[in-house]
């Protein structure tokens, strides 16, 4: 049993470790220069960062979606969050135009790879606190028909013809330009050369195999702001509750007073009617002998004795009326 316990506990780590040692690294859909990319990202902060509110006014209403969401985000962290000024992206950049490498040695930044796209992280050290720009990018279909059209028939052969024009005008023979060609280029064969100078054509294009498809820009808090924040959107939570339970408990207690507010006031006939007595039946009378025991009703008797009762009566001049007149019980008198 115990050996049991063991293997199962040993299996569940191992799997455990073999899925944290597996690698997260996802391969990119488009071919990018690390270098590049995140020079373009900060590009694009720098470009959106820094326009007129007719400008601002324009991209949120007729811009694109990378365009709306680069000004929203921008907008926001500046007047939301309090963000300050920001770092100055532009010397970087600028740099890495002119010299082409070393721009990043003070940026802090991270790519994520996924399967349909690419994300770029830079963080920009802004003055009151650091602000996160994400650029997410996509596969850029217009490169690669730009590509296409632009190196359509670039290859060998026709790069030896052209060898032949420029090798006669030179007095040379297409070997020896051919060879003069391989050392320029530094490589030792024309398929090297001719790769060469498809990368060179790529880059005179001014489009890449990637796009920008959104901009996320939003303020870094540290855990104690963000717990702040995340307790009085609790306490904000429950006191609005509360108040809206009190409220709706002060409406109910009014519903005791709807009845009179709702009740129609009652006609005068109708208060002289409830003020007359209700005509009430006479009760029928109980005959009970001598003995006081008591036995069962005869109506007919009580009838005719009632009957003879009221005749003797209205004889001696004293009239009742059959409402006031009422037969309590009868008892039989021993003479």
């Amino acid at each position: 049993m115990k050996m049991r316990k063991f293997l199962l506990v040993f299996s569940i780590l191992a799997v455990m470790f073999s899925l944290a040692g597996c690698s997260d690294e996802t391969e990119a859909p488009f071919d990018y220069d690390e270098t590049e990319i995140v020079i373009q990202t900060m590009d694009y902060f720098v470009q959106y960062s820094d326009v007129s509110d007719e400008y601002k006014d324009y991209y949120i209403s007729s811009g694109d979606e990378f365009e709306q969401s680069a000004v929203k985000g921008i907008d926001q962290a500046v007047n939301n969050d309090k963000v300050g000024r920001f770092e100055d992206f532009s010397t970087p950049v600028q740099y890495y135009s002119l010299y082409g490498q070393d721009a990043l040695a003070n940026i802090d930044y991270e790519i994520e790879n996924a399967s349909d796209y690419v994300m770029v992280t830079v963080i920009n050290h802004a003055d009151n606190r650091d602000v996160e720009i994400s650029v997410k990018y996509v596969e850029n279909d217009d490169y690669y028909i730009a590509l296409d059209q632009a190196t359509r028939g670039f290859n060998v052969d026709s790069v030896l013809e052209s060898f032949e024009y420029y090798a006669s005008l030179y007095g040379m023979s297409v070997d020896e330009y051919v060879q003069l060609t391989l050392e320029q280029y530094g490589v030792s064969t024309l398929e090297e050369a001719i790769e060469i100078e498809r990368e060179n054509i790529k880059a005179s294009l001014g489009v890449y195999p990637y796009t920008p498809e959104e901009m996320v820009v939003s303020a870094v808090y540290s855990k104690k702001e963000l717990m702040g924040q995340a307790g009085m959107n609790t306490l904000l939570g429950m006191g609005t509750v509360f108040v809206v339970l009190i409220f709706i408990s002060f409406i109910i207690s009014l519903f005791k007073y709807l009845p009179k507010l709702l009740g129609k006031k009652k006609d005068k006939k109708d208060i002289e009617a409830d003020k007359e007595p209700a005509n009430i039946p006479a009760p029928v009378p109980t005959f009970v002998p001598a003995g006081g025991e008591n036995q069962a009703s005869n109506d007919e008797l009580v009838a005719v004795i009632t009957a003879a009762i009221y005749a003797a009566e209205a004889a001696s001049g004293n009239a009742y009326s059959k409402d006031t007149l009422v037969v309590r019980s009868i008892k039989r008198v021993n003479r």
